[in-house]
């Protein structure tokens, strides 16, 4: 009790500090634990966001005497009486999530659709249906025979829509690491993810239309349910159009132009002189705020955005946003882990146990049926494989979480459940593939 009270004592100036002193403060703080925690996974060969979120929930949980490191900084939770403080940090971290949907739409090429055949196609497929059943079913009965909860449509949507989701970017970077990129079953499981990205965003569109439509109304209103979900629909699918046929014809109208001695072509890749790196930021925001005026997430119109630029913008891209993404991002992860509750969390741990391995088995399945079913030249070995690298959820599912959340159309217990949810498949997946790709390469790899 002693501790607790002096280290009140020792954050109480910050009560007094003008806004901007007060955000500095918290800034260096938070962001100096969670590298340090980031730095210490990694040397333990876990994934570094696992480190960041680690540091969220100590930051708000590991109580000294009734003081908490985020009640000292002043960006403890209220759910009903947020402080300032607590608002700004919240302000900073969604542009951390921002930015990191839109470095993971860079990463999803329209062309790679074109050429992934119909194997991954079938993966991808099979990798929205079955988790989506598995998730809507197990929290449908949850909430209906245990929980007695009566929003339990809303929930069981959010979890499907988190089951769906897959980690590219995590996948293809073990995929990088282990040497494998190039194998057949890299390939498809590359290909799988970047329609899986997609699939995930429509699924969470219309999963939010439905939960606004539900906060909105004292019933089911259908027409305004389904209206929401047609606007959803239509936006996504009109960008995905402008990715696939507007932005290559701009790119080739602005290297050839009619001049008087006729068509002069000439490699010239921005229109009007615009930089590629403020013209992806507008877009991004751009994109991101319609999202949101439409009732969506705004995450879905940075994911859009990124897919904008992914076709012949992201080398140049990639650098420039790995500084935005280094300071904004880590912010973004303590924030989901300051968000989990660990009081209260102890009735939900046969739940999480229950999601993880529905999470990690409906991916499998989805995988492996989708390999067996529409290629007889690849067997069980190669469909074990592309089973295995589906699983991890990684950072698209505790997006989905944390929209979730603060969309109140889920429980603080059910994002805990998915953030856990999340962080297991992503720790449990890259062993299990590397141990996979052995199994039938050996150590030296596809060439030896």
């Amino acid at each position: 009790m002693e501790i607790g009270a002096s280290l009140d004592k020792l954050f109480a100036p910050l009560a007094d500090a003008t806004l901007m002193q007060a955000v500095l403060i918290q800034l260096f703080i938070v962001f100096l634990l969670a590298r340090i925690f980031a730095e210490l996974f990694i040397k333990l060969g876990m994934l570094s966001q696992v480190g960041e979120i680690l540091a969220g929930v100590l930051i708000a949980n590991l109580a000294i005497g009734g003081f908490t490191l985020a009640s000292g900084l002043g960006i403890e939770w209220h759910p009903t009486d947020p402080s300032v403080f607590h608002e700004v940090f919240e302000v900073i971290a969604n542009l951390g999530v921002i930015f990191l949907l839109f470095s993971v739409g860079m990463q999803t090429r329209i062309c790679e659709l074109r050429s992934v055949g119909r194997t991954s196609f079938t993966v991808a497929a099979f990798g929205v249906l079955i988790p989506f059943i598995l998730g809507f079913g197990l929290i449908m009965g949850f909430d209906i025979f245990i929980a007695k909860d009566p929003n339990w449509l809303v929930h069981a949507l959010f979890m499907a829509a988190a089951m769906v989701a897959t980690c590219i970017g995590m996948t293809a970077r073990v995929l990088t690491e282990m040497g494998m990129l190039d194998t057949i079953e890299s390939r498809i499981i590359i290909g799988a993810a970047v329609v899986d990205d997609i699939l995930t965003m429509i699924v969470l569109a219309v999963v939010v239309s439905v939960a606004a439509s539900q906060r909105a109304g004292t019933g089911m209103d259908l027409l305004g349910m389904a209206t929401s979900i047609i606007l959803a629909v239509l936006f996504v699918a009109a960008i995905l159009l402008l990715c696939s046929h507007g932005v290559p014809r701009l790119s080739e109208m602005q290297r050839c132009r009619l001049t008087r001695e006729g068509i002069v072509c000439r490699e010239r890749e921005w229109p009007w002189g615009f930089e590629p790196f403020p013209l992806a930021v507008i877009t991004c925001l751009g994109l991101s705020a319609v999202a949101f005026v439409l009732g969506l997430a705004s995450i879905i119109g940075a994911f859009l955005a990124g897919m904008l630029f992914a076709e012949f913008a992201y080398e140049k891209l990639e650098s420039k946003f790995k500084g935005i993404n280094a300071f904004l991002v880590p912010l973004f992860f303590v924030y989901v882990g300051m968000r989990v509750e660990l009081s209260g969390f102890g009735g939900m741990v046969l739940l999480t146990v229950c999601v993880i391995a529905l999470a990690v088995l409906g991916k499998y399945v989805a995988g492996y049926l989708g390999v067996v079913l529409t290629d007889r030249s690849l067997g069980s070995r190669e469909a074990n494989i592309v089973g295995i690298g589906m699983s991890p959820r990684g950072e698209v599912g505790i997006t989905v979480a944390y929209i979730g959340l603060t969309a109140a159309a889920i429980t603080q217990e059910m994002y805990t459940v998915v953030v856990f949810m999340s962080i297991m498949t992503a720790l449990l997946a890259p062993p299990w593939m590397a141990r996979a790709f052995r199994s039938k390469y050996g150590e030296g790899g596809p060439s030896s």
